[in-house]
């Protein structure tokens, strides 16, 4: 027995209009748009406990000075979420 191919369709067949005659313009499926480049992600790096111990007193000191989170964390270079870690490990 022979099978019946099955007819693939790419896009819609314009039509026209009842009124007019005239060929009545159909969209085009829309095409996939390239995702935003991203930034490649950076090594983790590990910082020893002496390292990690002068943020701490950095950080602590800057926040008795009254600067804020998001200030200390881009002078030291940290994440924001990282400066609430060390001032509430002590």
């Amino acid at each position: 027995m022979a099978r019946k191919a099955k007819k693939k369709t790419a896009a819609k067949v314009a039509t026209k209009s009842a009124k007019t005659k005239k060929a009545i313009a159909v969209k085009s499926a829309p095409k996939a748009r390239k995702p935003a480049a991203k930034k490649p992600a950076k090594k983790a790096t590990r910082r020893s406990s002496a390292e990690t111990a002068k943020l701490q007193k950095v950080i602590l000191k800057g926040l008795k000075a009254g600067k804020s989170a998001a200030t200390l964390s881009e002078e030291l270079g940290i994440s924001r979420p990282y400066v609430y870690m060390l001032k509430n490990k002590g």
